[in-house]
Parts: structure tokens; sequence; C-alpha cells
């Protein structure tokens, strides 16, 4: 064998293992993306099902864990505030994302947009009344059974600071600081800025309807 012949042979040696090479990726891509698009459509469905089926559900705790399935799960605050505003379309005047939920216990973040502001530059009070209710209202019904109602009564607003920007509320809610002879449950929510200083704090009296009765 010559050496011209040599490097022929070498050169659609080199040839063929770059063919196979590219026949090879193309095949992996194809198959990467079939897979992603699999999971995107599984997710999809799987959203539109779970959407569909918690729709009308008055237990707010139960849609949040059934929410709480891989990769639906990293969606699961706009899913849930989407459901939200379903059940009570007076949320969807603001933005809010509840960030963490158990029984007792909710926190919900709120955006400063300026369809909340008031003329003085700051989240108008009824704003931060609508986050604080509905948080109050999530952590209350989070203890309750499944055909129990809560009515807001009374609401108490104490503000400390004007309020701006990414917001904080929290409350935190014990079952047996309700008075089981009236029925009568509060809450309290406490609302925090950026910076962690209190903004406001909100008194919620509940007139809770047990579903035995």
């Amino acid at each position: 064998m010559t050496t011209s012949d040599l490097g022929q042979a070498l050169a659609e040696h080199f040839q063929a293992t770059l063919h196979l090479s590219h026949v090879a990726l193309a095949l992996e891509w194809t198959i990467l993306t079939r897979f992603i698009v699999g999971v995107m459509v599984a997710t999809l469905l799987s959203i539109v099902y779970l959407v569909w089926t918690l729709r009308d559900s008055q237990q707010p705790l139960h849609v949040w864990e059934k929410l709480n399935k891989p990769v639906i799960k990293l969606f699961r605050p706009k899913i849930f505030a989407f459901l939200l505003r379903g059940v009570n379309p007076y949320v969807g005047s603001i933005d809010i994302r509840i960030s963490t939920f158990s029984k007792g216990f909710c926190t919900g973040i709120m955006r400063d947009r300026h369809k909340n502001r008031n003329p003085f530059n700051s989240i108008h009070a009824t704003a931060l009344a609508t986050l604080a209710e509905t948080v109050g209202e999530l952590a209350l019904l989070s203890t309750l059974a499944a055909k129990d109602r809560a009515i807001l009564t009374s609401l108490k607003m104490e503000f400390s600071k004007k309020a701006r920007g990414l917001l904080t509320a929290s409350s935190d809610f014990a079952p047996p600081t309700m008075n089981e002879e009236s029925n009568e449950a509060n809450t309290v929510v406490v609302i925090k800025d950026r910076v962690l200083d209190t903004v406001a704090v909100a008194h919620l009296v509940w007139n809770v309807k047990r579903g035995d009765q």
C-alpha cells in the first residue's frame, strides 16, 4: 500500500467517523426533543386536569397539596392564584401569590402595582386589607372541615408605615382560639416590606358556620 492509498484510507475513515457521529448526535437530539416535548405536553395536560377538577373546591389547603407534584410545583403559586380568583374574584384586584401554606399557617406576597397605588405614591389601604383578608382567611380555612364556612364580621387595620415595593403577609392561626359557643374565630395578619419592617397589622374576626349545624 502506497502512502497516497494510506492517506486516502485515513481520510475516508475520518469522514465515516464524522458521519457516524453526526447521525448519533441527530438521533440523541431527536430522542431528547421528543422527551422534552412529551414532558411539556404531560405537564400541560396535568395542569388542565387539576385546574378543572379543583376549580370549585372549598378546601384551599387540599388544592395547595394537590398542586405539589413534580414540575407542576414550579407553577403552583400562579395556578393557585388563578384558582383563588375563580372562587373569590375580588382577589384579582391585587397581585398576590401564596408562598407557604400549611394547616393554620399561610404566607403570601403582593407585588407593588400602579393600579393599587394611592395619591401619596404608596399602596392603597384597601389593597393591604384585601391582602390581609385573603391570607387570614386561608390560614383559618385550612383548619376547618370541608363543609364549614367562615364569614368576615370585623376587620381592623393598624398602619405603621407607608407600603411600597414587595410585601409579605403572614398569619399563624391556632384553632384553640376559637370560641365554640359563639362560633367566633380571630386571626391576625402581619404585613412586612422588603426590609422586614412592619407595614400593617390586621385583626380579623370571623363567624364560623359549622357544616353539621
